[in-house]
């Protein structure tokens, strides 16, 4: 352990956090290991402050910048993928995503792209439970993220936990702060408690008054606290909102009351009057003889401390009816009923449905398509793989961490189309396997990896152009002969715009409209687009 948290300490602060310049660009690009030495101090720090795996941030941060190579990582520090939104004030840049020219949020430093991105998931009701599970769960934090409408791509948590475990991520999971970090934080934390709205004493009971942009996570980790305990001391429910200037008790609240009679005003409801008085919502209704979804008409008496004899007119009567989960989906109901389980709260909430009329501002915008998963099929090779999404092997190789360019069929590999090639040097001749097909020829094979016919022969020592199905022949990819490639197209598909398939392919916009000169930016199903 003494070894990990002096290790821990040397990548603190060994490592220039602090001082990227974002108008010099790498000369060489960071593979997945040198993202993982340089940012795992941050991914840790925050994982001390707002109990977020480590493991989670840092494979997110990977996926969504290309191991910190992506234009908004480099020059606005932007790892996450976050954009503007109405919220912020900060500096912006732009960046084409799902339309062009998008805002995204720049900073001055990772270090507060990172705290950004624990903020978003903290002040998000849908994450709220998150922070119950032991940092270490790394699992059922990507589950969780998946269920919650993080991420579109169905894949996710999957994803999230392919990539985890392939570069040993939750080795960072169990790193601990030395004294004098534990001081920092410790520090930073008091700091933050001091910023926060005033803190109150009701009925004898220690609470908070929200401020703007405070959740219930945040308050429940400033305060030591588990955030089923926040939701149980204050009578929530999963769906509650946190609001500015209400109070949030970090207690459990009393039974009594010095006050023994609340008069009800016009659109006060039980739990606003349990909130008031600092008193167990449980024991409000029991007392006054109300059923969960009644309440008080204005002007009624609600008894504080002593039983009714009958219970007060009410305003309306609610009829709770419980809707039952499809079972062949689910064998717990969807409710908003809080535990002090975190994986039973996350999996009794209704999973997020994204649609082109969901509210993303409420999630989380991301490339959707940025990283994803592809399935090896019989006779595929690295080199076919990543030409197929404009990267290289030597990237795909990085990112999968694999030692040699052998694959084998149901393999599941990362792809991510922001890391087109491990680093800037001039694309080698790296060898690959062709398995000849049913009406393939030998031209038709070399003309597809853009090799000369004589070239694919004497590299695989053949005298004649006959080959048999199912022959292995090695490839050596030639960049110098691209030109001698055939023409290819692609046929736009329903929903697909310029954009998509300018990103699939690899290529921009701008150089599909040079391919195809009377190109427009409304194109239609059934169009046939040059792709090279």
């Amino acid at each position: 352990m003494k070894n990990s948290i002096i290790i821990f300490c040397t990548l603190l602060f060994a490592t220039p956090l602090f001082s990227q310049d974002s108008t010099n660009l790498p000369v060489v690009k960071l593979t997945v290991e040198q993202y993982i030495q340089k940012y795992s101090p941050l991914a840790v720090e925050e994982m001390h402050r707002n109990k977020i795996p480590a493991s989670i941030t840092l494979a997110q941060g990977i996926l969504e910048s290309g191991n910190g190579n992506s234009r908004l990582a480099i020059e606005g520090n932007n790892h996450f993928g976050i954009k503007c939104k109405s919220t912020w004030t900060g500096e912006t840049i732009y960046e084409d995503d799902d339309a062009p020219n998008e805002c995204f949020r720049k900073y001055k430093h990772a270090a507060e792209s990172y705290q950004d991105h624990s903020a978003f998931l903290m002040r998000n009701s849908r994450y709220a439970f998150l922070f119950d599970l032991d940092p270490t769960n790394y699992v059922e934090w990507a589950r969780g993220l998946k269920r919650a409408g993080y991420a579109t791509n169905p894949q996710y948590a999957e994803l999230l936990v392919t990539f985890i475990e392939r570069h040993h991520l939750q080795r960072f999971d169990k790193v601990q702060n030395s004294i004098i970090e534990n001081e920092t934080l410790a520090a930073f934390k008091k700091e933050e408690q001091n910023a926060f709205g005033k803190q109150v004493m009701v009925n004898g009971v220690p609470g908070v008054v929200v401020k703007a942009g405070q959740s219930y996570a945040e308050i429940a980790i400033d305060f030591d606290l588990k955030v089923f305990q926040v939701y149980r001391y204050n009578d929530l429910k999963k769906d509650a909102v946190c609001k500015p200037g209400d109070t949030v008790y970090i207690k459990q609240k009393k039974n009594k009351s010095e006050v023994l009679v609340h008069i009800v005003a016009e659109g006060q409801s039980m739990h606003w009057i349990a909130q008031h008085y600092a008193l167990r919502l449980d024991k409000l209704m029991e007392r006054n003889l109300l059923q969960e979804g009644q309440e008080p008409a204005k002007g009624e008496f609600i008894q504080l401390n002593e039983t009714r004899t009958s219970p007060p007119k009410l305003y309306q009567s609610v009829v709770t009816t419980v809707v039952l989960a499809d079972t062949t989906l689910s064998k717990t109901s969807y409710n908003e009923q809080v535990t002090d389980n975190p994986t039973q709260n996350i999996e009794t909430t209704k999973p997020v449905e994204i649609n082109e009329t969901t509210n993303l501002d409420s999630l989380h915008e991301f490339k959707e398509n940025l990283s994803f998963f592809h399935t090896v099929q019989k006779g595929e090779t690295l080199f076919g793989i990543g030409k197929k999404y404009g990267i290289r092997v030597d990237a795909i190789q990085f990112i999968n961490a694999l030692q040699s360019d052998s694959i084998e069929v149901g393999q599941k590999l990362i792809i991510n189309p922001a890391i087109k090639t491990a680093d800037t040097k001039e694309p080698q001749r790296i060898p690959g396997i062709h398995t000849v097909r049913a009406g393939e020829t030998l031209y038709s094979i070399a003309n597809t990896y853009g090799i000369l016919l004589e070239d694919l022969m004497a590299t695989n020592n053949l005298n004649n152009t006959q080959i048999q199905i199912g022959q292995v022949l090695v490839v050596v990819p030639n960049i110098e002969n691209e030109a001698i490639k055939e023409a290819f197209y692609h046929e736009v598909q329903q929903g697909e715009t310029l954009y998509s398939i300018a990103r699939k392919y690899g290529k921009t916009p701008n150089e599909l409209m040079v391919l195809n000169p009377n190109l427009s930016d409304t194109i239609n199903e059934g169009q046939k687009i040059k792709i090279r």
